[in-house]
C-alpha cells in the first residue's frame, strides 16, 4: 500500500509544537484543502470517539437511521432488545447501502439492491436465489464475511458516541473528565427538554466554515467574548480578568476535554442570578457554583450551568461546512408538560450567542482564502487552550 503524503511539513509541525510565544497555528490550507480533510477523516474522525447522534434519533425498537460521518455511510439500528447499535452501512456482496431511508417498526432489513435479509443485530439471515434456485431463505456458502460490520457505540447523556477504530480508547476514560471537572453536579437524573408536542427540542444549524474553526471559537477561545457577543461586551464581568490582571476563570485541559471553567456566582451580571425556586443539577441537593464552556475533542461541545446542560454535536460536512445540533438537559422533575411552552421559548433556538459565533467563524473561513495569510500566532496570556487544540490535530495527522 502506498504511503499517503504528509499534509504537514516538518517545519509546520515544529512551528505548531513550539512554545506558545513562538508557535504558529495550523496552516490556512488546513481549512480549505480537500487533501487535508481526507487525512482528518482517516486520522481524526476514524480513530477518536465522536459524538454522532442523540439517542432519541433512533428511539424505538425496529427503528433504523442511515447517516454519515465525514461522508462515510453508517447505520444506527434500535434492536428488538432495545439496544442501539451502529454499523457500517454497506452490504459486503454488492457494495450498496444496506438501508437508504429511515424506517420504523422493522423486524428485519431487506437490502435494496439484491434483497439480502439481515436481522436487527446485523447478521445475515438470507440471500434469496443465491444458488439459482427459487429459495428465498438460503445463505451463501464459501464467500467472505457477510454480516454487517459493527462499530463501537456508547451512549452518555443521551448522546451517541461511535468509534470506527479496531481498538479504541476505553470510553469510560474518554468521558471521565466531564464528571471530574464538574464534580458538583449530579448527571444521573437528567432529562431531555421537550416541546409541547412531546418531542425533543434539538435545534440544528449550518455554519459555512471548517470544523476546526468552529471548534476553536466554541470552547478554547476566551478572548473573543467581549468583541463578538453583545451581552458580554455590555457586562462589567468581561473580559474574564480581575482588576489586577489575573484570570478569573480556569483553563481546563483534561484528557480530550478543553475549555473554560468558572464560578457562576462571579458572572451573574452576564448570565443572571439563579432563581432559587428553579430546580438545579447539584449533587446532594446543593446548588452548584461550577460552570463552564468546554469541548470534547473532536466533535462535542458541552455547556453547563447550575440549572441546565447544553450538548452540541458539531460535525464536518465537507471541508468548509459544519453542522451542529443541540440538545438541552434539565433535572428530570423539571421536564413536564406544564413547563413545555416556557422551554420552547428558552431552548427552541440557538439564541443570540451562537449566531454571533457562527458569523465570525464564516468570516475566518473566508479569511483562509487570502493570499497573504498563511497561519495565525497565539497570545500567551489567552490562547493556551487554542494552542493545545492545534497540537492535538497536528499530532493526529502525523501518527
Amino acid at each position: 500500500m502506498r504511503e499517503k503524503p504528509a499534509v504537514l511539513s516538518p517545519d509546520q509541525l515544529a512551528a505548531i509544537n513550539a512554545p506558545i510565544e513562538n508557535a504558529r497555528s495550523l496552516p490556512a490550507e488546513s481549512y480549505i484543502s480537500t487533501a487535508f480533510f481526507e487525512a482528518e477523516r482517516e486520522r481524526v474522525f476514524s480513530r477518536h470517539w465522536v459524538s454522532a447522534l442523540f439517542d432519541f434519533d433512533v428511539a424505538e425498537p425496529g427503528q433504523v437511521l442511515p447517516f454519515e460521518l465525514c461522508g462515510m455511510p453508517l447505520l444506527a439500528i434500535r434492536g428488538l432488545d432495545g439496544q442501539l447499535r451502529v454499523f457500517h452501512n454497506v452490504v459486503p456482496y454488492d457494495g450498496c447501502l444496506a438501508v437508504i431511508e429511515p424506517a420504523s417498526e422493522l423486524r428485519e432489513i431487506v437490502t435494496p439492491y439484491h434483497g439480502w435479509v439481515y436481522d436487527l443485530d446485523g447478521r445475515l439471515q438470507a440471500a434469496p436465489f443465491w444458488d439459482g434456485t427459487l429459495h428465498r431463505d438460503q445463505r451463501p456458502d464459501g464467500v467472505p464475511a457477510t454480516d454487517l460490520v459493527e462499530v463501537h457505540c456508547e451512549i452518555y447523556l443521551h448522546t451517541v458516541f461511535i468509534n470506527l477504530s479496531k481498538q479504541p480508547m476505553p470510553f469510560v476514560d474518554y468521558i471521565a473528565p466531564i464528571a471530574r471537572q464538574f464534580s458538583d453536579y449530579d448527571f444521573s437524573d437528567v432529562a431531555v427538554v421537550l416541546d409541547r408536542s412531546g418531542q425533543p427540542i434539538a435545534p440544528r444549524a449550518v455554519t459555512h466554515c471548517n470544523w476546526k474553526i468552529f471548534f476553536d471559537i466554541d470552547g478554547p477561545n476566551v478572548l473573543h467574548e467581549s468583541f463578538v457577543h453583545r451581552a458580554y461586551s455590555e457586562s462589567p464581568a468581561h473580559p474574564r480578568v480581575t482588576p489586577e490582571g489575573d484570570k478569573n476563570y480556569r483553563e481546563i485541559i483534561d484528557g480530550y476535554l478543553i475549555g473554560l471553567g468558572f464560578n457562576y456566582s462571579n458572572f451573574t451580571e452576564t448570565y443572571g442570578a439563579v432563581d432559587p425556586a428553579e430546580q438545579h443539577l447539584g449533587a446532594d441537593g446543593q446548588l452548584p457554583d461550577q460552570a463552564g464552556f468546554v469541548d470534547l475533542y473532536p466533535a462535542m461541545s458541552f455547556s453547563i450551568a447550575p440549572t441546565y446542560i447544553e450538548i452540541g454535536i458539531n460535525l464536518p460536512d465537507g471541508v468548509g461546512r459544519t453542522i451542529d445540533r443541540r440538545l438541552y438537559l434539565l433535572p428530570s422533575a423539571a421536564v413536564t408538560p406544564e413547563n413545555a411552552a416556557k422551554h420552547e421559548k428558552v431552548y427552541g433556538f440557538h439564541g443570540e450567542v451562537a449566531p454571533e459565533d457562527n458569523r465570525i467563524s464564516e468570516a475566518v473561513q473566508k479569511g483562509a482564502q487570502s493570499p497573504v495569510y498563511n497561519e495565525r500566532f497565539f497570545c500567551p496570556f489567552w490562547d493556551g487552550m487554542r494552542h493545545q487544540f492545534h497540537r492535538w490535530v497536528a499530532a493526529d495527522l502525523t501518527e
